[in-house]
């Protein structure tokens, strides 16, 4: 692994559980302290993440963390839909035995309940099986659709996804996809990747929540989670506790 691989690894796993908050602005100076590297691999694995739509340059001024916004959600959720089950249909029809292996792989990783780190390992996984079904229609296109719509949704998974419920479900639905693809029929891989889609819509129903009354564009910014009030983020503030004025008793002899 180079030192760009390694810091662009680091921040990205940062970025995706808002270690490094949604919005916060970031000098590369304040990088290369955080990952102890010099200038040149953090520029490299900042324009990686800028490719991924995590980041946002600013010239002359550094970097920000791409904010959170319902608006982005919903838009992915619905590009999702339309998108999606056309790439399994096309998948069922294109990928080949080597094609299958590979997806069959990545749907096999169950995360650990109660790991946050495991459970990031999961969406690692998560995306790159959804990509490589992509990979499979060899459809390039539609693969850069789908790695991008992916890698932006693996925040929002991440913050509002309760991680201890649905590990073996999730699995058990990859796998339906899996099989449904080895069967070379299109419209049940269609079918399969609908229904995926529908139970992730209900897994994530928690970002509706939060938006009631909210307008679409308003940053998912502050207290996204349980997880998010109880762990600090770079750049979140907390209210600071109230003090406690300590009184010292006077004891006369």
């Amino acid at each position: 692994m180079t030192e760009a691989q390694r810091i662009y690894k680091e921040l990205k796993q940062d970025v995706v559980t808002c270690r490094l908050a949604p919005g916060l602005s970031i000098s590369e100076s304040e990088m290369c302290d955080r990952y102890a590297a010099s200038r040149t691999p953090v520029r490299e694995a900042c324009r990686r993440l800028e490719h991924e739509s995590l980041m946002q340059m600013t010239p002359f001024r550094g970097y920000t963390i791409t904010p959170l916004t319902i608006e982005e959600y919903r838009n992915l959720r619905e590009l999702q839909s339309v998108v999606e089950p056309a790439v399994a249909a096309l998948a069922a029809d294109r990928a080949t035995p080597e094609q299958l292996k590979e997806i069959s792989r990545w749907a096999t990783y169950e995360y650990q309940v109660g790991e946050r780190n495991s459970y990031y390992t999961f969406l690692e996984w998560n995306k790159n099986f959804h990509i490589s079904i992509a990979a499979a229609t060899r459809n390039q296109s539609l693969l850069r659709i789908v790695t991008n719509a992916q890698t932006r949704l693996m925040r929002y998974y991440y913050l509002v996804i309760v991680m201890d419920s649905y590990g073996p479900q999730l699995v058990a639905e990859h796998q339906e996809l899996v099989r449904a693809l080895r069967s070379r029929n299109a419209d049940i891989a269609r079918a399969r990747a609908s229904d995926h889609l529908e139970n992730t819509v209900k897994r994530s129903m928690k970002i509706d929540l939060m938006a009631f009354n909210l307008p679409t564009d308003s940053p998912m910014n502050t207290d996204y989670s349980d997880w998010l009030r109880n762990t600090p983020a770079l750049g979140v503030k907390r209210p600071k506790r109230a003090s406690i004025k300590r009184t010292r008793k006077i004891v006369k002899h």
